[in-house]
């Protein structure tokens, strides 16, 4: 952000006037507003009693640290990812609040943060009493990303606003932002036809691995789209009593994770749905035996015709950070699993999971 923006901002932020600013630097109003304006810049003179005045600091009024690239943010974000693994959700949320402090309006920083640390604290495997201070901070940080001039900040930010009022039961507040987000039918299809367009434009210059590249990842990021729609389906028609059609599109959705050489533990989540819904403690017994063995195995895109291409490159569930967050939910008393409580073969499976994780 320039100068002239940040002076204006903090101003009106403090409530006052430029008149008030132009007195208290003995300056004439008019100055200030070309400041603001970014027709001039204060003088050299005057740039420490305006950040007093501001309550900012140099660094941020001179925009010394407003050039971080994005090659540092990656690399940022890789080792708050490592910061979480060996010392906990907090040092991650105390490292990007720091990092944040230092580029206060760098906008990509904050937006590859937020996603990051959302995503930690969902497979953190703490209760939501726990996530609660941190639940607050991601969102006072959405509500920023939501008033950006960039629209794919805006709308992925609305977006999670949105699912996380959908999470919390406040159904009005989740419409009134939905209903401000562009058309979704409009806004994907632009998306897939620019994409559609490059591959054509990959093969059209005999790029022939890039298209396959980007073909593999447009069918993955497709394929998570419709597994995630096909289990919503079962939901929905679980929640109408419809128990024989969520069962046909359980078994659709278990064949198409092997139809496509989705990861192996794909193919049990719908199942589980059902069992679940039946209140069937031996089959879900089954089950999360088979999805706790396959977070164990890291999913082998190599070795599919699909995938091969960006085996190295695809961002893949972590089974270190997956297996805390389910074994949290299997012993919650709240989840869909309480009625398992009381088995003495499902404690002895979390028993002996658990002790994994100490090891």
């Amino acid at each position: 952000m320039p100068m002239n923006l940040i002076i204006q901002e903090r101003r009106k932020a403090l409530g006052l006037t430029q008149e008030q600013v132009a007195k208290y630097l003995n300056v004439s109003i008019p100055a200030v507003s070309k400041w603001e304006s970014g027709a001039t810049n204060p003088d050299i003179s005057l740039l420490v009693p305006l950040a007093r005045l501001l309550k900012t600091d140099l660094n941020t009024l001179l925009c010394f640290q407003e050039d971080i690239s994005q090659q540092e943010i990656g690399y940022f974000c890789r080792e708050i990812n490592s910061l979480v693994q060996t010392s906990g959700i907090a040092s991650g949320f105390q490292a990007a609040a720091e990092k944040l402090h230092e580029y206060p309006h760098n906008e990509t920083l904050l937006h590859c943060l937020t996603f990051q640390l959302d995503g930690l604290l969902i497979l953190s495997g703490l209760s939501e009493e726990e996530m609660d201070p941190y639940n607050t901070l991601l969102a006072k940080w959405y509500c920023k990303l939501a008033e950006s001039s960039d629209s794919k900040i805006r709308n992925s930010a609305d977006y999670m606003r949105v699912s996380r009022f959908i999470q919390k039961g406040d159904y009005d507040k989740a419409q009134e932002i939905l209903d401000l987000m562009p058309d979704k039918e409009d806004f994907i299809s632009s998306i897939a036809d620019k994409r559609m367009l490059q591959i054509n434009i990959y093969l059209g210059q005999g790029e022939t691995e890039k298209a396959i590249k980007e073909l593999q990842s447009a069918l993955l990021t497709s394929l998570t789209k419709v597994q995630m729609l096909l289990c919503k389906m079962i939901d929905a028609e679980l929640a109408a009593d419809n128990m024989q059609t969520a069962k046909n599109i359980a078994e659709k959705t278990s064949q198409m994770a092997i139809l496509f050489d989705l990861w192996e533990y794909n193919s049990f989540i719908a199942p589980l749905q059902i069992a679940s819904a039946e209140k069937d403690a031996d089959e879900c017994i089954v089950l999360l035996r088979k999805i706790l063995a396959a977070i164990r195995h890291p999913w082998d895109m190599s070795s599919s015709p699909l995938f091969y291409h960006i085996a190295k490159i695809a961002k893949t569930s972590d089974p270190k950070q997956m297996l805390p967050a389910i074994l949290s939910e299997m012993e919650s008393t709240d989840a869909a699993y309480a009625f398992l409580q009381d088995h003495t073969e499902f404690r002895e499976l979390l028993s002996e999971y658990k002790a994994l994780l100490d090891k």
